[in-house]
């Protein structure tokens, strides 16, 4: 297999590369503007025309919705019940312990809206990592996805989803916080960027470029491009961020590698948010309309159609997140060591340096510093691919 050692090094900083194809339609500087409006009653009018569109060309028997218990999937729900009451529903929602409050609170919603409901329990989710990453072709840390998309098919070939609604309506407000509270007017882009990324902390480790061997060029600067023309601009700082989000993760990483997961399984994926009239219409909205500094609530729009309804979410809301130290102590320290220290490829072909790995399992032995954790599980699943698609010594079938 033919790679870049720049995508590698982007891969194993960012978690995802700009250069991969993005699946979503690009947004250009000249596409924000400042609309006026009730925007909630349009936003609403979108998306159950997206609705509407999408369930009567397919006409299925039963659909498959990941619920999370959080406002984009609530609203998903809500709008398809009010748009075909009779429609056989299959909420489906997971957990990383038995107690997830997430999960309770998807199954209270699952059954005022008259839907059947599951979860399921995701314990030693690396388990079946080389299965995964064979169908994403690239070195990701996990894809708590697959399971989500293994499940529906059991009940539908269509698997809907509340993707997006982060990033067309501002969600992630610990991270717009941090930013607006620490950004200056005088900041260069590049500092902007540094700040940006400063919030995705989780994604890199303050030596990320001792992690890397001579195999692998990897430079901070590159890195800093990357983001220049969402900061080297005249947007607000928060309106800044917004695009930036919306041309990560989520345009290079989560949807294009759902949608090869709904590819290997046979289903079709659809979420209302990223309809490009949606999306489009979703940056004309003034970032004030979409986030409240002060209370430190994003999604405005969308929690007022929800008020419309007699429904409220809870904006404190966690979201999937596994408990990293558990996992650690149970399977993950043993992965690092059986994939990175005692016969590592992507060491021995200097891509990694094993002198970084011992420091980062020093550090993270010693202070359980989640940041070095998620570096080593990485690494690892970078190890996977490498053996893979590159020495072809592994097979997609092998449990880990």
């Amino acid at each position: 297999m033919k790679y870049n050692p720049s995508w590698l090094a982007d891969i194993l900083t960012l978690r995802y590369s700009p250069t991969t194809k993005m699946s979503l339609p690009s947004i250009n500087l000249d596409d924000i503007a400042t609309g006026t409006g009730d925007f909630s009653q349009n936003v609403e009018k979108i998306l159950r025309a997206n609705i509407s569109d999408f369930i009567n060309r397919n006409n299925p028997r039963r659909i498959s919705l990941a619920l999370s218990g959080g406002v984009d999937s609530i609203l998903t729900l809500i709008l398809i019940r009010d748009l075909f009451p009779d429609l056989k529903i299959q909420c489906l929602s997971f957990g990383f312990s038995p107690d997830d409050f997430d999960v309770k609170v998807a199954s209270d919603i699952a059954r005022r809206y008259d839907a059947d409901f599951e979860s399921f329990l995701l314990d030693n989710f690396y388990t079946n990592l080389p299965e995964q990453i064979s169908i994403i072709g690239e070195p990701k840390m996990n894809y708590y996805w697959y399971y989500v998309a293994k499940e529906a098919k059991r009940y539908s070939d269509i698997l809907v989803t509340g993707d997006g609604g982060d990033e067309l309506f501002a969600g992630y407000t610990f991270r717009y916080k941090t930013y607006a509270e620490a950004f200056c007017p005088n900041l260069s882009w590049t500092d902007r960027v540094k700040l940006y990324l400063s919030c995705h902390n989780r994604d890199w480790v303050d030596d990320q470029d001792k992690i890397f061997g001579p195999a692998i060029n990897f430079s901070w600067n590159l890195i800093y491009e990357h983001f220049r023309r969402f900061f080297d601009n005249k947007l607000s700082p928060l309106q800044q961020v917004c695009i930036a989000d919306y041309n990560g993760k989520l345009a290079y990483d989560w949807m294009p590698l759902h949608e090869k997961i709904y590819t290997t399984l046979g289903i079709s994926g659809f979420t209302p948010f990223l309809n490009d009239a949606l999306i489009r219409y979703s940056f004309t909205i003034p970032i004030g309309e979409k986030y409240d500094y002060n209370l430190n609530l994003g999604k405005i729009p969308l929690r007022k159609i929800l008020d419309g309804k007699n429904c409220s979410v809870d904006a404190g809301k966690k979201g999937f997140a596994p408990d990293l130290p558990s996992f650690w102590q149970k399977y993950g320290r043993r992965y690092v060591i059986q994939f990175l220290l005692d016969d590592s490829r992507v060491v021995t072909e200097g891509f990694i340096s094993k002198k970084w790995v011992l420091h980062a399992l020093e550090v993270v032995d010693t202070n359980c510093d989640v940041r070095y954790l998620n570096r080593l599980l990485h690494l690892v699943s970078f190890e996977i691919w490498y053996r893979l698609f590159v020495s072809e010594e592994m097979d997609a079938s092998t449990t880990i």
